[in-house]
């Protein structure tokens, strides 16, 4: 029913009275003439209504009953663009608008990568700018499967790849490969000793499969044999075993750092300038007309893409903002070099020092004309146990 009132009101139609004459004639002559007729009404306020193309073929049959035809309402797609079909600027302006969008379809102009985590976005996007995929880029000229081979072959951490064009828009959508577990076998079933990883005394030990060679209070150096794989049984008899324990030793590590005293620094002189633009449909449109300028300057940019509903837009916004700074020289003083150095070797620490305990430290600084050396020597407890594989054809 829906679509019967919409095919009418797209082609047109006409409410009439018979004015004179004998109605019942007239319906009888548009019945044999095969002209339809719907809502008709009786009296001399009734009438029918009529497609607009039939509506001339109503004429003969009103003349055969002696009667005349007075329309009364005028109602579909015709009568209601009447005004605007006289003037041809909106004509020509809508079927204007409507050939660039057809042309515009038939573009990407718009880019949106999904699912990947430790790949950055931005690398994946540089990737399809090489391979042609760029906002603006006809969609018959994107080839998804050579891009997903192409993309997986650059960036070999993609386990699952897909490129979909919908609408105006290239998806990329990823699942980047887990790895697997290290699979760890039966320590029984690899042979290795236990020797000392660093020089120091025996504080305590633990061994958990194997044969001791030393004892608590022996004093070891690197390399030395300190548990062995060979067990003996109370029979006599000798096996092969994976050995472990855990010796904790006292060691003395010694670590260095050194600062420049004298040194380059780049620090900003507050002046700024920031620079903006628009993105529509893959060109750039700039907003602010202020050139690059000139001299030291450093540039950090912002993209912002619009998005509608989850869809990204093709239109953008990008803003620079550059600031310029200068090279000082300058010369650190005593404090704020032991400072610094103090800071590295912190640092330092944790990288080197993380599984040992710290008993005592002593410090040493020495400067030189240009140059601070910094050392410290500490005194640690730590587990020196270290595996040794031994490898039996």
């Amino acid at each position: 029913m829906i679509s019967l009132h919409l095919t009418r009101w797209l082609l047109g139609y006409a409410r009439f009275s018979v004015v004179g004459g004998s109605n019942e004639r007239f319906l009888n002559n548009c019945a044999r003439a095969g002209i339809y007729l719907w809502d008709i009404a009786a009296g001399k306020e009734g009438g029918a209504c009529v497609a607009v193309k039939n509506y001339r073929a109503l004429r003969p049959c009103a003349r055969r009953a002696n009667a005349k035809l007075k329309v009364r309402e005028r109602h579909g797609f015709p009568f209601a663009t009447k005004g605007i079909r006289r003037r041809r600027g909106i004509l020509a302006g809508a079927v204007l608008f409507m050939v660039i969008v057809h042309l515009l379809s038939l573009h990407v102009w718009s880019i949106e990568v999904k699912g990947n985590t430790s790949i950055p976005t931005e690398q994946i996007e540089a990737e399809l700018v090489r391979l042609g995929v760029t906002p603006g880029a006809l969609k018959s000229s994107v080839q998804p499967q050579l891009l997903q081979q192409k993309l997986m072959l650059k960036f070999p951490q993609i386990g699952w790849l897909s490129v979909n064009t919908r609408g105006c828009s290239a998806e990329v959508h990823l699942e980047e490969k887990v790895d697997r577990p290290l699979i760890v076998g039966d320590k029984h079933e690899t042979i290795c000793n236990i020797k000392a990883a660093r020089t120091g005394q025996i504080l305590s030990m633990d061994v958990y499969t194997g044969t001791a060679q030393v004892s608590k209070g022996d004093a070891v150096v690197e390399g030395q044999l300190l548990i062995s794989c060979v067990v003996e049984d109370n029979l006599g008899y000798s096996t092969l075993r994976h050995a472990a324990g855990k010796i904790i030793a006292e060691t003395s590590r010694t670590l260095s750092t050194e600062v420049d005293l004298k040194r380059s620094e780049v620090k900003p002189t507050g002046k700024t300038l920031t620079r903006r633009c628009l993105f529509l449909f893959g060109a750039r449109v700039p907003l602010t007309f202020a050139g690059k300028p000139q001299g030291n300057y450093r540039t950090e940019g912002v993209h912002t893409d619009l998005k509608l509903m989850n869809s990204v837009l093709p239109l953008g916004f990008y803003e620079e903002k550059w600031t310029e700074e200068r090279t000082e020289n300058i010369t650190l003083t005593k404090e704020q070099a032991l400072a610094e150095a103090r800071k590295q070797m912190e640092q330092k620490k944790k990288e080197e020092l993380k599984d040992a305990k710290i008993i005592s430290a002593s410090e040493d600084a020495k400067f030189t004309d240009s140059r601070l050396i910094y050392t410290i020597k500490a005194k640690c407890e730590e587990n020196i146990a270290q595996e040794s594989e031994i490898l039996i054809k």
